[in-house]
């Protein structure tokens, strides 16, 4: 396969039609040499002292060798598959590495664990250049922001994460004015139900769930670190309709705060409008 042209032919799983769109124009590709079979991976697992973890091997089959080059080869902005990141030469010490008190404490590579809850993890990939990608041994997939020193719970298995993106990436082209609000608050399920939204199923897993319609988009995210919290995000095409969600999430959470992206287009209008609604909002 050539390592320059985009093919989606080499995934294991199949895709939506809407992930295969996203990853043509992204020109995100396998790029075979970048991936292994389960024999050579086993090696290289047990040669660094890490467990076999049935999801790793599972990435590995079915999206190991992803990748969407970035400005230098050896800084993609998007890869999967722990062969393509021994590849990339990230098994190699670096002088970067989370410290004792971090969100996410490091072992010997690729493992490390959730400081919160002390759960095994294994890098598994990059996402964007600010981000890395693990998962832990159930194949949920968690995100690391070194800058901010904080890890975020994106989906409960590598395909849903894909589709996520995917999706994500269509709201932003399709919503105008797309920032985001939160809560702190398990309110998802009850937005679609109240305005009739159906559930995208294929970015969708038992952890992370989306709803949408042309004029609403509404994720549940829960939390990475505290078991049992959820943030509610609501996207909306105007600030009617972010009213009439958040008017579902107050009814059923009295007293719930909103954190409004102010930063991005429609964000500050959003803010306005909540605290004229007499809706809590932190900046």
């Amino acid at each position: 396969m050539s390592q320059t042209r985009p093919s989606l032919e080499a995934f294991g799983r199949q895709l939506s039609d809407r992930a295969s769109s996203f990853f043509t124009s992204e020109h995100i590709f396998r790029d075979v040499s970048r991936t292994c079979s389960f024999e050579r991976l086993a090696e290289e697992l047990d040669r660094r002292g890490a467990p076999w973890f049935d999801k790793v091997f599972e990435l590995e089959e079915d999206f190991g060798g992803l990748v969407r080059r970035g400005t230098h080869p050896k800084a993609p902005s998007l890869a999967l598959g722990l062969f393509q990141l021994i590849c990339l030469g990230l098994d190699s010490p670096g002088d970067d590495e989370p410290e004792d008190d971090s969100a996410l404490v490091s072992s010997a590579w690729p493992m490390a664990r959730l400081s919160a809850t002390g759960d095994p993890m294994v890098h598994v990939g990059l996402y964007t250049t600010e981000r890395d990608l693990y998962i832990n041994e159930a194949g949920w997939v968690f995100c690391y922001i070194p800058m901010l020193d904080r890890v975020e719970l994106l989906s409960g298995s590598a395909s849903t994460f894909l589709e996520r993106i995917a999706l994500e990436d269509h709201v932003r082209r399709a919503m105008r004015d797309h920032a985001g609000t939160f809560f702190i608050a398990d309110a998802g399920l009850s937005i679609a139900q109240a305005l009739g939204l159906p559930i995208i199923e294929e970015a969708s897993d038992a952890l992370v769930k989306h709803w949408m319609s042309p004029d609403v988009f509404v994720s549940r995210l829960p939390s990475a670190s505290t078991s049992g919290t959820c943030r509610t995000r609501i996207v909306s095409r105007t600030v009617e309709d972010l009213l009439l969600a958040a008017r579902t999430v107050t009814k059923k959470h009295p007293g719930a705060r909103a954190t409004v992206e102010t930063y991005l287009r429609g964000g500050r209008e959003r803010y306005d409008a909540l605290q004229r609604e007499g809706i809590a909002v932190d900046e």
